[in-house]
């Protein structure tokens, strides 16, 4: 997908979770000039973990935002933006809560994704979100939409999805059924599901 924007000349911010984060992706990434942010689960990663629930806990899950912005930073360079990442194992949890409302500069960057698009102006905003086999949510073309003269676009896509497909869902059912192992014997991760900040 990187290939295909420096083929048309788009160079877009790429938001990455800890579980995708390698430092050889995102260095290639950078070196090319595309941007590099953390896609943040800290909130639907607690309520998992059985901390979630009312004002103390939004509190409590953005002083570990933070941390996991420093942490970011200093894995893996410096970054100008997040963005919240959806996980459907927390039905009613949004990521986007953390910040929404909040200065991005008191957490250390300049600005939330998904919070800084609010009140562009955007004529769609396209997502892949509901489509693990590779395709626009409600089966929206974005062809159709160029071809009908409306701008601006915002493409929210999750490359992972474009390629995987099948073997997505077969890694979450794997991940439900097979006991947990131990990471570095060989085994299965504990949970593929995880996303645990290397804090």
């Amino acid at each position: 997908m990187a290939s295909i924007e420096l083929d048309v000349g788009v160079r877009s911010t790429w938001y990455f979770r800890w579980r995708t984060a390698h430092p050889v992706a995102v260095g290639r990434l950078r070196e090319s000039g595309f941007g590099v942010g953390l896609h943040y689960e800290t909130l639907s990663r607690l309520a998992l973990e059985g901390r979630n629930g009312g004002d103390s806990a939004l509190a409590a899950a953005r002083e570990e935002l933070r941390r996991e912005i420093e942490a970011f930073r200093r894995l893996l360079g410096p970054i100008r933006s997040i963005c919240p990442h959806g996980d459907s194992r927390a039905p009613g949890v949004s990521n986007a809560e953390l910040m929404r409302g909040q200065d991005a500069e008191s957490f250390g960057v300049e600005f939330d994704g998904n919070e800084a698009m609010h009140g562009r102006g955007l004529a769609w905003w396209l997502t892949d979100r509901s489509s693990p086999e590779g395709g626009w949510k409600d089966g929206v073309d974005p062809n159709a939409l160029l071809a009908d003269g409306l701008s601006p676009l915002l493409c929210l896509t999750h490359p992972n999805n474009w390629a995987s497909g099948p073997s997505l869902w077969a890694d979450r059912v794997l991940a439900a059924v097979l006991p947990p192992q131990a990471p570095g014997r060989g085994g299965r991760p504990i949970r593929t599901g995880r996303d645990d900040p290397r804090l």
